[in-house]
């Protein structure tokens, strides 16, 4: 608990010096956040209606005892986290404050390289016929946002073993920050999907009837694009809102619950890679990302993984006895 609370004290303070340092007015893009709050605690908990059945199912079979002791610290990490994501939305919105969106020409150019010289999203538009785009909605946001987000909360509840906890907490916050702000930063980019708005029209022309024909465009993820796209043109401050796409941090969050499931059990290792591969090809399908951008999730966060599981992390901060 002591972990997540200076990772979340540090970020808390890092990331107020940038948005102060990069924004004319801090206070009022706060203050636009906190406004939208309520909507977007609305669209959070459309998406997460599952959750408290399966908190249900699961207080039912864990140790109850283990649980009710817990729960004072697992509701100190939801305020932690949710503290946490609004940090990450502010930095995500001031990114394209401090430059401008430059890396998405190389990163279709790799894309293209790595995949025989074609665009990968049209390799995964081969498989349009065969998916539900209501479902790969419901893989992509809801099943995906509140295990991302709230991570911490659920080691706290399920989980004895602090030193596998801390490791995934440091995994946590790695997934979010190093890849979500500092990589993101420093290869700004946009993706696919706004690539025709921002860069050459041409390049990615067949994309947009590609994603209409699917019937991405008329779904919840298009609108989401659209809402994004808007609010990066009026500057609005949303929470959830930014736009940016190497590397993914959808991937990446996966890439950190598969590991813990393998952790958890050897046996997960086949449904951990299967959720990872979904969830890669799913982010290049829905236009969201250029394949390089899951690569490299993938590849930094199980080298890690690795090496923190080599040597212990000295860094963590040892949890009071209990």
């Amino acid at each position: 608990m002591q972990l997540l609370m200076r990772l979340t004290a540090v970020y808390l303070l890092a990331g107020g010096a940038v948005v102060a340092l990069f924004r004319d007015n801090p206070v009022v893009l706060i203050a636009e956040i906190a406004r939208a709050l309520p909507q977007s605690i609305g669209f959070f908990l459309h998406l997460a209606w599952w959750v408290v059945p399966a908190f249900v199912g699961m207080f039912l079979l864990a140790p109850k005892r283990d649980l009710l002791g817990r729960l004072p610290r697992a509701f100190l990490a939801v305020i932690l986290c949710t503290a946490f994501f609004l940090v990450f939305t502010m930095l995500k919105t001031t990114m394209p404050f401090i430059w401008p969106f430059w890396a998405d020409p190389m990163f279709a150019a790799l894309d293209r390289v790595l995949h025989l010289g074609a665009d990968p999203w049209v390799w995964t538009h081969g498989f349009a016929e065969r998916i539900s785009i209501a479902t790969a909605d419901r893989i992509y946001m809801a099943a995906w946002l509140v295990p991302a987000m709230y991570l911490p909360v659920l080691l706290i509840l399920f989980d004895g073993d602090q030193t596998r906890i801390n490791r995934f907490i440091w995994l946590y916050a790695f997934a979010w920050i190093g890849l979500g702000n500092l990589l993101a930063l420093a290869f700004l980019s946009a993706g696919p999907v706004y690539f025709d708005r921002l860069f050459d029209p041409d390049l990615f022309t067949a994309l947009p009837p590609a994603l209409d024909a699917a019937g991405i465009t008329d779904s919840a993820i298009g609108r989401t694009q659209t809402k994004l796209w808007r609010a990066f043109q009026s500057s609005a401050q949303e929470a959830g809102s930014g736009i940016s796409a190497f590397p993914s941090v959808h991937v990446g969050m996966v890439t950190v619950f598969a590991l813990y499931l393998f952790e958890r059990h050897r046996l997960m290792v086949i449904p951990g890679i299967a959720l990872v591969a979904t969830f890669q090809f799913l982010s290049v399908y829905l236009g969201w990302h250029y394949a390089v951008d899951g690569y490299a999730s993938i590849l930094l966060v199980v080298a890690l993984w690795i090496a923190m599981r080599k040597r212990p992390v000295s860094a963590n901060i040892p949890e009071k006895s209990r």
